[in-house]
């Protein structure tokens, strides 16, 4: 793909719903939610319901201007998701009506080879980038479907994937020192003990959609029947702080003693602030009720650290799919799903 072609694109659209999109969504809005100076916007349209449609209607009729500003980007493994080809065609009508046919110009597909997407990307001469084969949506954060967005966007793709390289160089090797291996035996330990639920307590509000993407690692990759028939898995939750400590810390300290915390901070702000004194003591209070729980500091939030930390939890879940006896990589009951809507 000629990145050169999309350098002059502000406004990005990007299509696509769970493995498809959260990692690089959780890249961008890391990297650029509480900052003003960012010259491109990006619309991450997964599902949108009928005011959504009206917005970016409005949005498309009066903001943009030229057709070189404009990126539409669809992305589907299985090219035949619902949800992303109804979101795929009105974006599209949207988008033409303000543009005419020039806009297919602006179109990039990724799919699988074949697939109903990528057909439709043939019939219409759309640029065409195929999945990476053998690589399931949830384990495609350092791969096509996501560096694609990245480079389009202006982020630093490579150090992205730099990261994530030199995590798993890291948790590739035999021994106690592998981080992955040691969270996954603490993890499951405390499974062991009735601690179901795994709660990404999250520092920094930019880093809220890393935690989503963590819920779906987890979720879809260790909630299954095992090996030996049983059903098992992790409870994933997001927690912000120090915003849910004040709606969801009288449970958690209070209540039933089910959760395995990880606290996610970064530290590239001024000490001493409110929001580090309440990490430093909520992590306390965890320790005095008894509560499982490690820490991930991060020294500064950028494209190199937040692929490192991707890198780390998708080998952690790795680790916890051998201890929980599942395959990490199938998602039968979600494929069921996606045939029952497709047969709508």
């Amino acid at each position: 793909m000629q990145i050169d072609k999309y350098q002059k694109a502000k406004y990005i659209f990007v299509i696509g719903i769970g493995g498809s999109d959260l990692a690089s969504k959780a890249v961008w809005n890391a990297m650029t939610l509480h900052k003003t100076n960012v010259e491109k916007k990006l619309f991450f349209l997964e599902s949108p319901d009928i005011r959504e449609y009206e917005e970016i209607t409005n949005f498309v009729k009066n903001e943009i201007i030229n057709l070189e500003e404009v990126v539409f980007i669809t992305i589907s493994k299985s090219g035949q998701t619902a949800e992303t080809l109804e979101t795929f065609h009105k974006t599209f009508d949207i988008l033409s009506e303000k543009f005419g046919s020039p806009i297919s110009e602006r179109v990039i597909i990724i799919s699988s080879l074949g697939s109903t997407l990528w057909q439709l990307a043939e019939k219409n001469k759309f640029e065409k980038i195929p999945w990476p084969e053998g690589i399931g949506g949830r384990f495609s954060s350092f791969t096509t479907p996501h560096t694609t967005v990245l480079n389009v966007a202006g982020l630093d793709a490579d150090a992205f994937v730099a990261g994530g390289k030199e995590m798993d160089i890291k948790c590739s090797e035999e021994t106690e020192d592998n981080p992955a291996k040691h969270l996954a035996k603490n993890i499951y330990d405390n499974y062991e003990k009735g601690f179901d639920i795994l709660d990404f307590f999250i520092f920094n509000s930019e880093l809220e959609d890393l935690g989503k993407w963590c819920r779906q690692l987890i979720a879809e990759s260790l909630g299954k029947e095992n090996e030996e028939g049983e059903r098992v898995g992790l409870t994933p939750t997001v927690s912000i702080g120090p915003v849910d400590m004040h709606s969801m810390l009288q449970l958690n300290l209070g209540g039933p003693k089910n959760r395995f915390t990880i606290f996610v901070k970064s530290f590239f702000e001024i000490k001493e602030s409110i929001n580090d004194r309440a990490y430093e003591e909520v992590s306390e209070a965890y320790k005095e009720a008894g509560l499982p729980f490690i820490k991930y500091e991060i020294e500064k939030i950028n494209e190199r650290e937040i692929g490192s930390f991707m890198a780390y939890m998708m080998n952690v879940t790795l680790e916890l799919a051998k201890l929980f006896k599942v395959d990490p990589y199938g998602q039968p009951a979600v494929e069921n799903y996606k045939k029952s809507l497709h047969n709508l």
